[in-house]
């Protein structure tokens, strides 16, 4: 039986049935406390009323383990107008997309609120997971999820058998909401300077420029300038802006969603990134994932992990049995799905940096030839690079760089890892001239070089 889904993404909450995202929008509400009811859409007034409206009751009831009873009652309030509009049918069985931020106490809230509302909900599935799953394919892939407060990146692997949830990390140094600021903040600062207009000292005029936002980045993207304006007095105040200031600005969204994919990719590994339609289409981020080499991008739509969770055929919950949790699924493509996904590859594999000659550590050079190299406290060879005793997180015999053909193998021994431009070495990883290699914790970091042949000496 094919599910009615729900995916509480609290910057693109959804509802879907039978593969047909119903609707997608931010989790922005109003408290009750002034003329709209509670759990009343108020995206278009959170900047001009930030006191009577909530961004971060959704994200406190799944994260936190002692939400706030006015965020769980402004959460039931928001799925009631939502499920209002788009009612699951009689004897339609309900599923959850949980987003990756969601810990398993929060997904008891919610299933508290399914059973307030009345709701005949049959299970939790991850929505990193079925977005993976939906897509086919082999290979892991990381799933980026950007909310209103905070980004996410979850590892899955789908090894010829079935996606399944590795890893997941989430950051709150980051989400749309920090970048809309930012974004405010710029526009702001060009205003007061070429026309002494101060938007944000208005409520009125701040919620404008919020508004406009999206349009300013689309136009930023297409044609390199946007023009960010409004009114106010009668009057029109415009400032120009370019692209590359919009993507300076997210810059630091943009090295936060690449730390995290630095801790979870396996050090050197071409995969999947899987990304909102509306994060790769923003000024800067291209760029910051040209770092990953031979990486596919694919972005999706809104709502397409709603989508996905709809069209799985999932029994029924008999009276008694436990709600379920499911984080592993079948590969199994989605073609209907799988069309409004855009793919590209940021950095074709041709792109990365020549085969490194030496290692150098410590002011020495240590050849890469034909020869091993093994590194280590006691590494055992007569080619080596030892290291002191007392090293923390440093095997006796940690790692070996090997030839394999033209390019450079980097083999890992150690119990604690080997970690090359901070992601983590799963056995083995090819490297290039311009990487750095740590060893232990906080470690040793060793640099490839690449010389040439008249300067060898």
């Amino acid at each position: 039986m094919k599910p009615f889904a729900i995916e509480p993404d609290d910057r693109a909450f959804a509802v879907a049935r039978d593969g047909v995202v119903l609707a997608s929008s931010p989790s922005a509400v109003f408290d009750g406390s002034a003329a709209a009811a509670a759990g009343a859409d108020a995206w278009h007034s959170v900047r001009q009323l930030p006191t009577t409206t909530s961004t971060r009751h959704l994200g406190s009831v799944l994260r936190e383990a002692q939400p706030a009873a006015r965020a769980l009652a402004l959460v039931a309030a928001e799925f009631a107008r939502r499920l209002a509009a788009h009612p699951p049918a009689a004897g339609e069985r309900v599923w959850i997309a949980a987003p990756a931020g969601a810990e398993r106490f929060g997904l008891g809230a919610l299933l508290g609120v399914a059973r307030h509302l009345a709701l005949p909900l049959d299970g939790f599935v991850d929505a990193a997971v079925v977005s993976a799953a939906a897509l086919g394919g082999t290979g892991a892939a990381i799933v980026i999820e950007l909310g209103l407060h905070h980004v996410a990146a979850t590892l899955i692997e789908r090894d010829g058998g079935p996606a399944c949830r590795r890893r997941s990390l989430l950051s709150e140094r980051g989400g749309l909401w920090q970048l809309c600021q930012a974004w405010l903040d710029l526009i702001n600062t060009a205003m007061v300077r070429q026309t002494r207009f101060d938007a944000l000292h208005d409520a009125t005029t701040e919620q404008q420029l919020f508004d406009a936002l999206p349009a300013l980045a689309r136009d930023a993207m297409a044609s390199g300038v946007a023009t960010a304006a409004l009114a106010a007095g009668g009057e029109r105040v415009e400032v120009t802006l370019t692209r590359d200031q919009l993507a300076h600005a997210a810059q630091p969204l943009w090295r936060e969603i690449a730390r995290l994919l630095h801790e979870l990719r396996p050090a050197g590994s071409a995969l999947t990134l899987l990304v909102p339609q509306a994060v790769s289409a923003l000024p800067g981020l291209r760029e910051a994932l040209a770092q990953f080499a031979g990486c596919e991008l694919v972005s999706l739509p809104a709502g397409f992990a709603a989508a996905a969770t709809s069209l799985l055929e999932l029994p029924p919950r008999a009276a008694g049995e436990p709600v379920r949790l499911l984080r592993r699924l079948p590969a199994a493509a989605q073609p209907a799905l799988a069309a409004g996904a855009w793919r590209e590859i940021p950095v074709g594999p041709g792109a990365a940096g020549p085969a490194p000659s030496h290692v150098l550590f410590a002011g020495r050079t240590f050849a890469l030839g034909a020869e091993p190299l093994v590194v280590g406290r006691a590494p055992g060879a007569a080619h080596a690079i030892r290291l002191a005793e007392g090293l923390a997180g440093v095997s006796r015999r940690h790692c070996t760089f090997l030839r394999d053909g033209a390019e450079l193998l980097l083999l890992d021994h150690s119990r604690f890892g080997s970690f090359v431009n901070g992601e983590r070495v799963a056995e083995r990883a090819r490297v290039r001239a311009g990487d750095e290699v740590r060893i232990g914790d906080p470690g040793v970091t060793l640099a490839l070089i690449a010389v040439g042949e008249a300067l060898v000496p």
